[in-house]
Order: C-alpha cells, then sequence, then structure tokens
C-alpha cells in the first residue's frame, strides 16, 4: 500500500496558496464592478460569464434586467424580451448554449442574444436572433441526459449566421449594427415600430453617462 505524503501535499498547497488568494480579491472585485452595472438587480445564479453576457447585452440594447422568474434576462426599450446565452473560449462546445427549458409559449423571450468570449473575458462576437424565426427554422434541439429528454439547446452556425452579428471583434458603427439587424424581418418590424413610437413622442429622454 502506497503510503500518504501528507508534508508534499502541504508544500503544495502553500505554493498555490498565495496565488489563490490574489485570485479570490480578483473575482471579488470583478463581481462588485459587474454588480454596479446591474443597476440595483440581482445577477443570476454564481457565474461571472453569464453575469458579463448578461450586462454586456443589456447595456449594447440600452435595456434593464429582470428577476429569475422570467424566462428571459432583460428587456429593450423597444419591449424585446431577451435570453442571453454567453460561452467563453475556444472549447469543443462553444458554440451550443445552455439548456433552454422550452421554447414555446407566450411566455418566451422574444430574441436570443448570444455572445462569445474570448479566453481572456473580452467580447469576440454577439449574435442576436429573433426566436420567432429561430423556432420556424427549427434550431432548438432536444437535449438528452442519460437518453431522457430534459431541455433544448441551440447551436450557432458561423457562416450561416454571419448576417446575425451585431458586434463583432472590432465594434461595428451604429449604421452598420442597424443593416445587421434589419437582415431580419423580425429584427426590422419591432425596430420600425421603436422608431415610430420615437417619431410620435412617445421616447424617453436618457442622460449619457460622463
Amino acid at each position: 500500500m502506497t503510503a500518504a505524503d501528507p508534508t508534499a501535499l502541504d508544500l503544495l498547497q502553500a505554493d498555490f496558496s498565495e496565488l489563490f488568494i490574489q485570485l479570490s480579491e480578483i473575482e471579488r472585485r470583478i463581481r462588485e464592478r459587474i454588480t454596479e452595472h446591474a443597476v440595483g438587480n440581482r445577477l443570476k445564479g454564481n457565474e461571472r460569464v453569464g453575469w458579463l453576457g448578461e450586462v454586456y447585452g443589456k447595456t449594447l440594447f440600452g435595456g434593464s434586467l429582470v428577476g429569475d422568474q422570467h424566462e428571459h434576462d432583460f428587456e429593450t426599450p423597444a419591449g424585446w424580451r431577451v435570453s442571453v446565452k454567453t460561452r467563453k473560449g475556444w472549447g469543443k462546445g462553444w458554440k451550443q448554449t445552455s439548456p433552454i427549458p422550452t421554447y414555446d409559449g407566450d411566455q418566451c423571450p422574444t430574441h436570443l442574444l448570444f455572445v462569445h468570449l474570448d479566453d481572456h473575458y473580452a467580447i469576440d462576437r454577439i449574435w442576436l436572433f429573433c426566436w420567432k424565426e429561430l423556432v420556424e427554422a427549427q434550431r432548438f434541439k432536444v437535449h438528452k441526459v442519460r437518453g431522457m429528454h430534459r431541455s433544448y439547446v441551440f447551436r450557432l452556425a458561423e457562416r450561416r449566421d454571419a448576417p446575425n452579428i451585431v458586434y463583432p471583434r472590432s465594434s461595428i458603427s451604429g449604421f452598420s449594427e442597424t443593416n445587421h439587424l434589419l437582415n431580419s424581418p423580425c429584427n426590422a418590424e419591432r425596430l420600425r415600430a421603436a422608431i415610430q413610437e420615437l417619431d410620435a413622442g412617445r421616447g424617453k429622454e436618457r442622460k449619457l453617462v460622463e
């Protein structure tokens, strides 16, 4: 029987100790900073990749985060209910979302925002999809666990979904972003409705953050 060597383990743990203390402090500071941008809303779960996706998404579209009771993560001034799915890194599964409980029903989101971060948490690209169009195209696939149907997933197809990019590796201009959005009939209809509301004087003036 191989004898345990607690001394060797103590030395290894001590070697990592200071680094983990620094990592814990950095993670605490990151959480505090992200929470500041949540503007009083409690971030779902306990996972900074997901938090970043939600905060980045609501910032990109000027939206507001919502509570856990909703199927979506933030709402926009135009009335979009957006579900955010965020992936980090370039591992085998980065193009597939986390499980989606259901894709049908009145409480489902109007849009899916797919956020991809690189290995250093910087934004690689962000895609925006009309939920209804994904349903019609049968893009939600059954996700099985041990052979049993548990939920659904969406899998990104980079070439096919290129027109849905709303934030590439280097940020595009507002004009180009609008053109990307208008490539989708569903998005185009909602954008035009939002513009009509602004033209009718029903928009809200917002102060710029210095």
